[in-house]
């Protein structure tokens, strides 16, 4: 049964699990960050979709018979970001890479059943920690699986399904509809995801919580049909975009009356030249140039009694119930003792991400930045590597710090001073920490052969990375909570 779906996938029953007495040695990192692959592959330009690879083994099975895709690229799932209309962060959008899908979802019914399976799986699996508690999970499915009695999986989740039709000129059907109605009366949210008005999206209306339009390769006129479309059918029915490239886009949307979002938007890079860092921004980076170079505590305190903002900032987050201390620390000086050296940095660090923090979608960047420095320092960690791994999570955070500032990466990163190992993987993504950011961006973009390629080069297991981009969604909400 399915069995030519598993051939595609590659499953296989799981190897046993590995011995110490067949050591394996990762390849060390090339001075490159060019991973071995035709000339045709272009490198990735921009963030995107983060993506997570999912695992195949859709249906429970005992232990000793587990299934694993032999190929764990090919079961990669893309994450994107949903905002509301001040570009805060409401939710995530899952769904499976598109490459993958669109081989197999007009190969028949059940194949689409398959693969929303694996979806879903993937997020019973990992989306039960504080990312998901914490935001609204929206799964691109299509209409027959709302019978599905997966979704029950999705129970303890603020779940909404986003449903695309079997065939757009026919109407749902009665079992869909009822479906669509069983699964409203039990908290999940239905939105319609077709962009059409017709026959379908008619007969789907009065169980729909909302409609979704994709703008990614439709003229900005074609979104003011759409809407104008629903409103005659349904006037109070909310009107989502997605795929929003860019802030004229977003601003389009808004000015039109859609309520919620998702796009690369918030994190394109445009051009910045020109600008400069904000007298906040410089003296953050000057402190942490400072302590970059081993000045006194007593120099950093004088520095923070400066900035009394700053100060309190400090003693808020060295007082906060993560660091367990018995007392409260009342000193700038006491602050920066109970820190140490390196969690400092880090702290200052995430202070100059912050520094922009009022302009619309800031706290999206902050967390983009976050989960991107917290995934390097794990993968750094899975090396047994240390030191690196802190660095690590440092090149992750600045990797957005032109985004976040709005200022030429160069320019932003000037003052602080950083390594020439930082500045090479940065700047002109080689050098021996390069490998680690390529690996990411491939992630987040679901480029499967540059993620194989540069794993590859890491000695990095890829089936590894779905547990470690869950792990730094949560650990990124579990700190802002």
């Amino acid at each position: 049964m399915l069995g030519w779906l598993k051939r595609l996938f590659g499953i296989e029953p799981e190897r046993p699990a590995f011995s110490p007495a067949i050591p394996v040695q990762p390849r060390e990192p090339s001075p490159s960050a060019a991973p071995p692959q035709p000339s045709s592959v272009s490198p990735p330009a921009g963030p995107g979709p983060t993506a997570v690879p999912a695992a195949a083994n859709v249906v429970p099975r005992p232990a000793d018979d587990e299934v694993r895709p032999a190929d764990a690229s090919l079961s990669l799932l893309c994450r994107s970001e949903m905002l509301d209309r001040d570009q805060n962060l409401t939710g995530y959008a899952f769904e499976l890479r598109e490459d993958v899908a669109g081989r197999i979802r007009a190969t028949g019914r059940r194949a689409r059943d398959f693969l929303d399976s694996l979806l879903v799986e993937q997020i019973d699996r990992y989306g039960h920690g504080a990312a998901l508690k914490a935001r609204r999970v929206c799964l691109r499915v299509w209409e027959g699986f709302l019978a599905n009695p997966a979704l029950e999986r999705l129970q303890g989740l603020d779940a909404t399904l986003l449903v695309r039709p079997e065939l757009p000129t026919r109407a749902a059907s009665a079992e869909t509809l009822a479906s669509a109605a069983r699964l409203r009366a039990a908290g999940v949210q239905i939105v319609l995801d077709h962009g059409e008005p017709g026959v379908w999206l008619d007969s789907m209306l009065p169980q729909a919580d909302a409609a979704l339009f994709r703008m990614g390769f439709c003229l900005p006129e074609d979104l003011g049909l759409y809407i104008r479309a629903v409103r005659q059918r349904r006037a109070d029915l909310p009107v989502w975009a997605w795929e929003v490239g860019t802030p004229d886009e977003f601003e389009l949307a808004a000015r039109l009356g859609c309520k919620a979002f998702s796009g690369g938007f918030v994190t394109r890079r445009e051009d910045w030249k020109g600008n400069s860092l904000s007298p906040h921004g410089m003296r953050l980076a000057s402190l942490l140039q400072r302590l970059r170079s081993g000045v006194d505590t007593q120099e950093i305190a004088v520095i923070l009694k400066h900035d009394l903002a700053l100060a309190y900032r400090l003693l808020r987050y060295v007082n906060a119930a993560a660091w367990g201390l018995n007392h409260p620390i009342s000193s700038v000086e006491q602050a920066i003792l109970v820190l140490g050296q390196q969690p400092l940095q880090r702290w200052v660090s995430m202070m100059l991400l912050g520094s922009a923090r009022s302009a619309p979608g800031a706290a999206v960047v902050m967390e983009d930045a976050l989960v991107r420095g917290r995934l390097l320092e794990l993968l750094g960690g899975l090396r047994g590597e240390r030191d690196p791994a802190a660095q690590l999570f440092v090149l992750g955070l600045f990797s957005l710090l032109d985004v976040a500032l709005k200022v030429p990466l160069e320019d932003a990163i000037r003052p602080l001073k950083l390594s020439d190992t930082m500045q090479d993987a940065l700047l002109h993504q080689r050098g021996p920490m390069a490998p680690y950011l390529e690996l990411m961006l491939a992630f987040e973009r679901g480029d499967a052969q540059r993620v194989t390629s540069f794993a590859n080069v890491l000695g990095i297991d890829v089936g590894e990375l779905n547990r470690l981009q869950f792990e730094a969604l949560d650990w990124v909400h579990s700190a802002e909570a």
